[in-house]
């Protein structure tokens, strides 16, 4: 992972603090998809990319409150809230004060600092995978989908606990269960279901082609996220391939069988 270019980005957000920052840009910069960027920053900083613009704007807005007599209704509109009242609501739940008492009292309080990224020269620590082509995969899935990654992750919650209640957890988990997560036209999508089909389930087709599998060694969460940070920041910089996206659809395979969990990553190689 090139850190100059993820500083660059970062240079780029806090020149732009007061516009509608375009997150293809931001990819652009860092020279990878918009898909992989939010996760490889949340890998990074464990926080993600627009909860870290959130609040550096709400940062900055903080050091005007303080420096300058600017009204709070245009604070407000110059860091992109439609209204004083949401801007107040959004500036108290960070700083758990609001705008006016920011500005009239001399008490200190902590602030969101600009992250820097920095090459630590980390040692890849190994990772078990193999090469393997496959053909198209016919999957039977209930699926969920939101605007933003956060409101994706709450969705999923509740597609869990639907398919649980339902039985189709159970049955899913019998027939070797997968995982998919897909980015596509501005939206997240993400799909849980098997090779065989139930009822009232959606059909879902993971397209033929090269792909990385990856073999976590549990299915904990934890394991699988830290497998997935390695393979975005240490594996594929180190590698030949890059992400072979398909067809505009961005995504990522999880595959469960048994007390594992494999990753499945479509892959090419580099072009020079």
């Amino acid at each position: 992972m090139n850190f100059d270019y993820l500083n660059e980005m970062i240079n780029y957000i806090e020149e732009n603090l007061t516009e509608e920052i375009d997150y293809k840009q931001l990819a652009k910069i860092v020279g990878v998809s918009e898909y992989s960027l939010q996760r490889i920053f949340m890998f990074l900083t464990n926080t993600s990319l627009s909860e870290y613009i959130r609040k550096r704007k709400l940062s900055k807005a903080f050091e005007e409150l303080k420096s300058s007599n600017i009204k709070i209704i245009d604070l407000a509109i110059k860091y992109g809230y439609e209204s004083s009242i949401s801007f107040s609501r959004a500036f108290k739940n960070m700083f758990k004060i609001t705008p006016s008492e920011c500005r009239n009292t001399s008490k200190e309080y902590k602030q969101f600092p600009i992250i820097t990224f920095k090459n630590t020269n980390q040692v890849c620590e190994e990772l078990n995978y193999k090469i393997k082509e496959l053909g198209d995969t016919i999957i039977y899935c209930k699926r969920t989908c939101a605007k933003t990654h956060e409101d994706l992750l709450f969705n999923i919650r509740k597609l869990y606990k639907e398919i649980e209640e339902n039985g189709l957890h159970k049955k899913f988990d019998e027939s070797k269960m997968y995982g998919i997560y897909m980015y596509k036209d501005d939206t997240y999508y993400y799909y849980v279901g098997c090779q065989k089909e139930f009822k009232n389930t959606d059909k879902f087709i993971i397209p033929k082609g090269k792909y990385a599998i990856f073999n976590v060694g549990s299915r904990k969460q934890k394991d699988i996220t830290n497998t997935d940070k390695k393979i975005y920041s240490q594996w594929l910089p180190s590698t030949n391939y890059e992400i072979n996206w398909k067809k505009n659809k961005q995504f990522n395979i999880e595959v469960y069988v048994d007390n594992n969990c494999y990753i499945y990553m479509p892959i090419k190689a580099k072009e020079n």
